[in-house]
């Protein structure tokens, strides 16, 4: 991605996403698909994280990382 506005916004959706507890699916799917692939990394494992540090992890969220793995 080229543009440094949707950079910029990939960026504070991110941290968004890392700070709330039940990240909103709409900010999830607007940054993935805006996200420059090093932040989509940062993504990927951000949600992994979440996952393996939760006693039941959301099925949306494993199927998100799930689906956005494969496609990286």
């Amino acid at each position: 991605m080229a543009n440094p506005l949707q950079e910029r916004l990939a960026e504070v959706l991110l941290d968004r996403i890392s700070r709330d507890n039940y990240p909103s699916s709409t900010y999830m799917d607007i940054f993935e698909s805006i996200a420059p692939r090093r932040l989509l990394a940062v993504y990927i494992l951000l949600l992994l994280d979440r996952i393996e540090n939760e006693m039941n992890p959301s099925i949306p969220m494993m199927q998100r990382v799930q689906k956005l793995i494969g496609e990286f």
